[in-house]
């Protein structure tokens, strides 16, 4: 930025100066007032500093000339002063400035000065969705949106912009509350704001020649973000339209990074399924419906097969291949209603809506025959499923399911594995006191997971 600052003491500008340029700015001093209305008019400034107390003139006297000139009338002007009195105050920002600081911290200022500066063409990016049936004024209003980098599309009815409005499609509504039509830009914002009732998603503005205070509090109850008064100041215009994309953009940042968090607490990042964190969100609803309404709700729990003799054997690098093939096998099969995630290690577990027992072992029955004939890494694989229900006219939770299921994921393994067990609420109610078959060996009759020749 080329900042201009104005004070007669040859020191201060010395030292300011040296700031201006530690701040990666260009500096350019003024010793008097009327030196620096000189440099306004001269060179193409986007910052003015000045002392409140010039040998030539008073810094508000200067800031009132400056804001005569055409290059000065919308140029950030920044009187510096030691006092904090109220009157000079409002004496400065009548006179125009933009603002009083501190002059014992100006370092401050020109670190931050960036943020007085001028509006940036092509800053923004987006597109608008504009409504106004004054041709003059959309040429005005189109060539300031698209000065900014915007790409406008403009209407000149309400209706034909409600007909033309396609979910996602828009950044930004301007619509004049007035235009003729079927609907009146009022309708229009009305009507929007019932399909998206979030203002920060899709930010409304609503302009009026009409500049009626009751009229801007009913706007501002339906639903607008914000209200431009006609004629529009086209610095106000950009002002107001940049600052709601800005928002716009950082509440879609913050949205995605939400989701990325949540997607690493709730998604397990080697098969893409949800993880077991996903039962304290979703099991006790389901659970909670199912037992309100009576209706069947299966648990599917699976293990595979020798699992750690595929690690031991083939390295764990085919082992994450093994796991990720279950899981897009369990991810592209199931309704999209069931719930397939990785209970952890070599264990799934499937939660299925409105489907018995009958139902839940046919499925679970699919899955061991399409895992045999899955072949990940090129090997054959097995697993032993155990599959419940919960029963009808009884209260039952997540916890009395999985009991159930695991005891018959422990059966089918006993019983050779491979295999798929399904056993009811009270025949699962007491546990088998066997030792668990040891994993790492073949169960009767099934062999070892083989590469397929």
């Amino acid at each position: 930025m080329k900042i201009l600052v104005v004070d007669h003491s040859r020191v201060f500008r010395a030292l300011w100066s040296r700031m201006v340029l530690a701040a990666g700015h260009k500096p350019i001093m003024a010793a008097s007032g009327a030196e620096g209305l000189a440099r306004i008019e001269e060179d193409d400034l986007e910052l003015v500093c000045a002392s409140i107390t010039l040998p030539d003139m008073s810094g508000i006297e200067f800031c009132r000339q400056a804001r005569a000139k055409p290059a000065g009338h919308d140029l950030p002007l920044i009187l510096l002063t030691t006092k904090q009195d109220h009157d000079i105050r409002r004496t400065a920002f009548e006179a125009g400035a933009t603002d009083l600081h501190d002059k014992t911290n100006i370092r401050d200022l020109f670190h931050q000065a960036a943020r007085y500066g001028r509006p940036v063409e092509n800053a923004h990016e987006g597109h608008v969705l504009y409504v106004e049936d004054s041709p003059t004024v959309a040429r005005v209003m189109t060539r300031i949106l698209e000065g900014i980098g915007l790409e406008v599309a403009h209407f000149s009815s309400a209706s034909a912009a409600l007909d033309a409005f396609d979910e996602g499609a828009w950044d930004l509504v301007l619509s004049d509350i007035l235009v003729e039509g079927e609907i009146s830009g009022m309708g229009l914002v009305s009507r929007l704001r019932h399909r998206f009732p979030d203002k920060t998603s899709l930010p409304i503005v609503a302009m009026s020649g009409l500049d009626d205070p009751n009229r801007r509090a009913e706007l501002f109850r339906l639903g607008v973000n914000d209200f431009v008064t006609k004629p529009v100041l086209e610095d106000e215009v950009r002002a107001r339209i940049g600052n709601l994309l800005a928002n716009k953009r950082l509440f879609e940042e913050v949205q995605s990074q939400r989701q990325t968090l949540y997607d690493m607490a709730m998604i397990d990042p080697l098969t893409g399924l949800r993880n077991r964190n996903v039962l304290a969100e979703c099991a006790a609803r389901f659970f909670a419906e199912a037992n309100q309404k009576d209706m069947a709700l299966s648990l599917i729990l699976l293990d595979i097969d020798h699992f750690k003799q595929i690690n031991d054997s083939h390295g764990h690098l085919v082992g994450d291949e093994v796991l990720v093939g279950v899981g897009e096998l369990l991810r592209t099969t199931g309704r999209d209603t069931d719930v397939a995630l990785r209970f952890g290690g070599e264990e799934f577990l499937l939660l299925l809506p409105e489907r018995d027992l009958f139902d839940a072992h046919t499925r679970a029955e699919e899955l061991r025959q399409q895992l045999r004939e899955l072949k990940p890494a090129g090997l054959t694989i097995t697993a032993s499923f155990g599959v419940t229900s919960r029963p009808c006219g009884r209260e039952v939770g997540m916890n009395d399911l999985f009991r159930v299921a695991d005891q018959a994921v422990y059966q089918a393994k006993s019983e050779g594995r491979d295999c798929v067990v399904s056993r009811t609420l009270d025949a699962g109610a007491e546990p088998n006191e066997q030792s668990p078959p040891d994993d790492d060996a073949p169960g009767p009759g099934q062999p070892t997971a083989q590469p397929v020749s």
